[in-house]
């Protein structure tokens, strides 16, 4: 099978991780191109035909779309593949035009991201909630986003990090990760802790890292909260952690949830993808300080509750959020995509 994914942008989010993650994946097998901006090359395997383009131009642009359209042309693809947005929108102006089958990837469950794939004829979701934001009649399956092997390295215990972080052990020690920026409702969790006495690591780098840390001194919670920057032992630290704290406002895919899923490890999280699908109704909290300080004192402290209550949810998960699972979901998806358009 020849396949084209595109993408138009480039960095080190949850998209371009899903994107490049896949492409390595599926050209163990199949035919594999990837149109993107020049520095995701990077990223791929020698299997992966890389072909760059200048997506740094408006989805409108007709110098834009007459250098997307002879790509497409040429390659002559089973299936075009576009990944979010602005993708998407360059597909359903050149659907008509190229062979193939046209395929769009939701990554948002905003509900302002479906309109792009409203002209797509069928679409894979990396969540319940991103599909119902696709509107009209587009099918849609879901398929979730899958996380590499977790094998710790050095599988810190909780009273190695407790001491590598200047944290006193006997509090319970929850982590959050990610990006810190005001999606993720760090601010929130924060602000959540003031009298609840746990401990918590916030894993990540970004943009608010000076706001937070002057809201942990603000709040004389600097013996309790640390910020450790980017990191890259991310799963020894969460080997060695009571819990996971979710505290997003808004996400597409929770990458998050998953790696804790694969080493089981007990999550609270606000109501969002892909947590609020599989987790208990009991450990999902608003999107408020206080909701998010009442649910983490419910459990917290109550350790072997919290994992009684996340057994149906490891059942549930095992195996879904893989490498293998993603890629063998979304070939079927293409499969059944060529298979429609032959009849």
């Amino acid at each position: 099978m020849k396949i084209c994914q595109f993408l138009a942008s480039a960095g080190g989010g949850g998209l371009e991780k899903h994107t490049q993650e896949l492409c390595n994946e599926l050209a163990k097998t199949q035919d594999v191109t990837l149109i993107a901006p020049a520095e995701m090359q990077q990223y791929l395997s020698k299997n992966v035909h890389f072909i760059p383009l200048n997506f740094n131009r408006s989805r409108y642009n007709p110098l834009l779309l007459w250098d997307l359209l002879k790509i497409l042309r040429k390659g002559n693809y089973d299936i075009i593949h576009a990944q979010a947005n602005k993708a998407a929108s360059l597909l359903a102006m050149l659907q008509n035009y190229v062979p193939g089958c046209a395929i769009g990837t939701i990554h948002n469950s905003n509900a302002n991201k479906g309109r792009a794939f409203k002209n797509i004829p069928h679409v894979i979701a990396v969540s319940k909630e991103a599909a119902d934001r696709v509107a009209g009649g587009t099918q849609a399956s879901i398929v979730y986003n899958g996380v590499k092997n977790l094998t710790p390295d050095l599988s810190y215990t909780k009273e190695q990090l407790c001491k590598q972080f200047g944290l006193e052990n006997q509090r319970p020690l929850l982590c959050a990760i990610g990006r810190l920026v005001s999606a993720k409702g760090f601010d929130l969790l924060i602000a959540a802790l003031r009298d609840v006495d746990v401990n918590l690591l916030i894993v990540g780098d970004g943009p608010l890292k000076t706001a937070l840390q002057q809201q942990i001194e603000c709040l004389a919670l600097k013996s309790r909260i640390v910020l450790t920057g980017y990191r890259n032992d991310v799963v020894d630290i969460l080997n060695g952690v009571d819990g996971v704290v979710i505290s997003s406002r808004n996400e597409g895919f929770s990458y998050v949830f998953a790696e804790a899923m694969l080493l089981n490890k007990p999550v609270i999280s606000t109501d969002v993808p892909v947590a609020n699908e599989f987790l208990a109704a009991d450990l999902l909290t608003d999107k408020n300080e206080s909701s998010i300080a009442n649910k983490i004192a419910e459990y917290a402290f109550n350790p072997q509750r919290w994992i009684e209550k996340m057994q149906p949810t490891f059942t549930a998960t095992s195996g879904r959020f893989t490498l293998d699972a993603m890629t063998n979901d979304t070939l079927a998806v293409y499969q059944k995509v060529i298979a429609n358009k032959s009849n």
